[in-house]
């Protein structure tokens, strides 16, 4: 019997790509394919709407398709939040499931938020109800290509950035892209609730904002996208949020703010979110401008070696 010339053999590449791909975690990778899926939804619901009802029809016709996405965008976020941490709970941490990963948050947080924006301010744009914005299509698609462009080079600097020995980390360089998506999905939900005869009974951002404040949001749109985009390839840092809420000490008032933000969430959750994620982005552009102001001399070389999680062994 002769034995295979070496010719005759697979590349060692590939055979040692079959033998990785024949290992894909179940569990993890279930859950991130959740997160994209309910990113596709999002679209879906949005893409509805517009088969449903031509852009310049009245906004109450699909108000409900779009707070709908908006809700699942964060579903998703869930699912984003969860897929590494039971990766690491079950020790199925791969880099399969980082570029799964990477790939559903590109759908899910880079185009579904642009697409919904894109749409509303579309919608705004047209018809004599709708009418507050001046048509100008191609100012509307450069910001939401800005937005999705700055999302994917984001997410690929995450991958080069990140090693696989990264021990826990508690700061992000740029803008995460879920956090990006959580801004322009809240506002769109708190845009959503204008003309809810329900929420505007007493409710907070009624007592806050008039209805030509809520219009506000759907012109600033194209310039938030696009704001969105470059903190999120910028390098100012963002803190972990649930490391620096869950892992470190407060004092009684920063509890006492957070059980009043919580009850104010389960009663007028639209309005907390986008209170919630622009402070958030406020937060890091602040943190940014004090350390810049008191950077100390030996502090000028130094790199930027904090990432907010290991990719490469999400899942």
């Amino acid at each position: 019997m002769t034995s295979p010339r070496l010719e005759d053999l697979p590349p060692l590449r590939t055979r040692r790509g079959l033998r990785r791909l024949k290992d894909v975690p179940v569990l993890p990778s279930l859950i991130t394919l959740g997160n994209l899926f309910f990113g596709f939804l999002a679209i879906a619901k949005v893409a509805d709407a517009l088969r449903q009802v031509k852009p310049g029809e009245p906004f109450s016709s699909v108000v409900e398709l779009f707070a709908t996405a908006s809700v699942l965008i964060f579903v998703a976020m869930v699912c984003d939040a969860l897929d590494g941490r039971v990766a690491r709970m079950t020790g199925q941490t791969t880099p399969f499931g980082a570029q799964l990963d990477s790939l559903a948050d590109m759908v899910t947080f880079g185009t579904a938020p642009a697409f919904l924006a894109k749409v509303l301010v579309d919608w705004h744009a047209q018809g004599d109800d709708n009418h507050l914005l001046p048509m100008h299509p191609k100012l509307f698609y450069a910001a939401a290509a800005v937005y999705v462009l700055c999302a994917a080079l984001r997410l690929a600097r995450f991958n080069v950035e990140t090693g696989s020995d990264e021990e826990d980390h508690r700061e992000f360089k740029g803008l995460p892209s879920p956090a990006a998506a959580s801004v322009v999905c809240a506002l769109i939900a708190l845009f959503c609730t204008r003309n809810d005869p329900e929420s505007r009974l007493g409710s907070l951002s009624h007592l806050l904002l008039t209805p030509e404040r809520f219009d506000w949001i759907v012109m600033a749109m194209p310039g938030v996208l696009v704001l969105l985009g470059l903190l999120m390839v910028s390098r100012v840092p963002y803190p972990h949020a649930m490391h620096w809420i869950l892992r470190k000490r407060h004092s009684l008032p920063f509890l006492a703010g957070l059980v009043v933000l919580i009850v104010i969430a389960a009663v007028e959750w639209q309005f907390a979110l986008a209170a919630c994620t622009l402070g958030y982005v406020v937060s890091g552009v602040v943190l940014g401008l004090w350390r810049a102001a008191f950077r100390r001399g030996g502090d000028d070389g130094e790199d930027d070696d904090e990432s907010p999680r290991p990719l490469p062994s999400r899942n």
